[in-house]
């Protein structure tokens, strides 16, 4: 395994799909589409909990702990193999990492859908993890090839909007098709529907527009490695070196732990059982409340990678702010946990998700930290920061939830899920300072100078549209 040179395939410039030839930009939509998909399936694994856990906890027999613990398994697999997958998907190839892994994500679905006890539910969940943790990390290694500097936010905000469609397809429409065919059924649909998904990324996905262009041309003589180039180990160490003696790495990965890991805590597993206990909504009714989480992160994730490309041309400013707003969402939760009326709730709940979708931009914000041949690697370390958050988070709250003795609620829900909220909420507020020592590089702003010159150069990792040559 060798880390790519960019020197051969260098990534895309920011000046569009304009430049490129059509099948250029049909290939690499099609790849979009076909990785959203993916993504969309990998969402609904990681959010599924918010309904299926009071199900299966009812089912046999789960405390709050537990559930916690079977929920968060797959963050604990996603934070440990997130940063190997980045190093995979430089070296070995995004397609190959993300059709091999999500084949494994399909297989341990079906294990999920035919478990009968915690053990196996909370192993399966953690194979599920491992299987998906590498669709987002090779989703951004290819984007970092196909789009350009001032592209990259954007694109990667749309596909976390995606994603969230599979969000949403866990709270609502789950909880109907559980009523109609039972949990099991469901999930082992999906688990088929994983595995589609692995085939088609695997004869679908392109990793670079130069390997696509060399699709069809005869094979080229292998020629000698480049002196100098390095063995597989010493490039590993190398990549591992690199990036994590960075400490923006560490300020971009401390934030995330709590921006992403909160929101998954609560959104993707608390707030189900808080909306049935605290306020005595059935199923449906707390669904269609829970559906307008996803659903504000579907707008928010765009929307903040937009702002971040083409209104502040940075990152860090969308990350601080948007994490400082999303804090405000906290306020209603601990303070006011049990006074909020159904259209409170329903505009809490978006408003959590649209402010939540700002986190999006710590994979651009990571990648522009280094040179693009570890994209791969840096998304991974601040995606491992991300998932071990979401682990956390879920699993301290459900400890909480689980012994009200430990923050002095006794009986009364209304205050025992006011002060679990109150975990998440001061981890946010304290991560958001440690962040504000963060400093971008000024890397994307002089890549986005450089690309929107008429005089700069082609990019020989795109195929431009032929210009005629001018009549002398």
């Amino acid at each position: 395994m060798s880390l790519r040179s960019t020197t051969a395939e260098p990534p895309c410039d920011a000046r569009g799909s304009a430049l490129l030839a059509a099948p250029i930009r049909r290939r690499r939509a099609l790849i979009f589409v076909v990785i959203a998909f993916t993504y969309v399936i990998s969402y609904f694994h990681r959010a599924a909990p918010v309904v299926v856990g009071p199900v299966i906890a009812g089912e046999l027999g789960l405390d709050p702990a537990q559930l916690g613990l079977m929920a968060s398994m797959y963050f604990w697999a996603y934070a440990a193999a997130v940063f190997p997958s980045g190093l995979l998907s430089d070296g070995w190839g995004a397609r190959r990492t993300m059709a091999v892994f999500v084949l494994i994500a399909a297989l341990a679905g079906l294990a999920f859908a035919f478990g009968s006890d915690i053990g196996t539910l909370a192993a399966s969940r953690f194979v599920i993890g491992l299987g998906v943790s590498v669709v987002y990390v090779a989703a951004l290694r290819i984007f970092s090839d196909w789009y350009g500097p001032d592209e990259l936010a954007t694109y990667s905000g749309l596909l976390l909007a995606f994603g969230n469609i599979g969000a949403l397809l866990s709270t609502a429409p789950l909880t109907a098709a559980i009523g109609a065919i039972g949990w099991r059924d469901v999930f082992t649909i999906v688990a088929a529907l994983t595995a589609v998904a692995a085939v088609v990324c695997w004869f679908v996905v392109v990793d670079t527009p130069a390997e696509y262009a060399r699709r069809g041309r005869p094979a080229p003589t292998p020629s000698a490695p480049a002196a100098g180039g390095g063995s597989a180990l010493a490039d590993l160490r190398r990549a591992i070196a690199t990036v994590f003696s960075n400490p923006g790495v560490y300020l971009i990965g401390v934030l995330v732990f709590s921006f992403y890991g909160t929101f998954m805590g609560v959104g993707s597993l608390w707030a189900g059982p808080y909306l049935h206990t605290v306020y005595g909504l059935s199923k449906p009714e707390a669904g269609h409340i829970l559906m307008l989480f996803p659903l504000g992160m579907t707008i928010g994730c765009p929307l903040a990678g937009w702002l971040s490309d083409k209104v502040f041309g940075a990152r860090r400013p969308v990350l601080l702010f948007g994490g400082v707003l999303h804090l405000l969402s906290y306020v209603p939760l601990v303070l006011f946990t049990g006074d909020l009326s159904g259209w409170m709730l329903g505009a809490l709940f978006f408003w959590y998700g649209l402010s939540g979708g700002a986190f999006v931009v710590c994979f651009a914000a990571s990648k522009e930290l280094f040179d693009p041949r570890y994209a791969g690697a840096a998304v991974g370390a601040v995606t491992m920061f991300l998932q071990c958050g979401g682990a956390f988070y879920q699993y301290v709250i459900g400890v909480v939830i689980a012994h009200p003795d430990l923050v002095g609620a006794g009986g009364d829900p209304v205050a025992l899920y006011g002060r679990a909220f109150a975990v998440p909420m001061v981890g946010l507020a304290l991560c958001l300072v440690v962040f504000s020592r963060f400093h971008e590089r000024g890397g994307f702003a002089a890549a986005r100078a450089a690309s929107a010159s008429p005089l700069a150069t082609p990019v020989p990792g795109l195929v431009p549209v032929p210009v005629p040559p001018r009549k002398s």
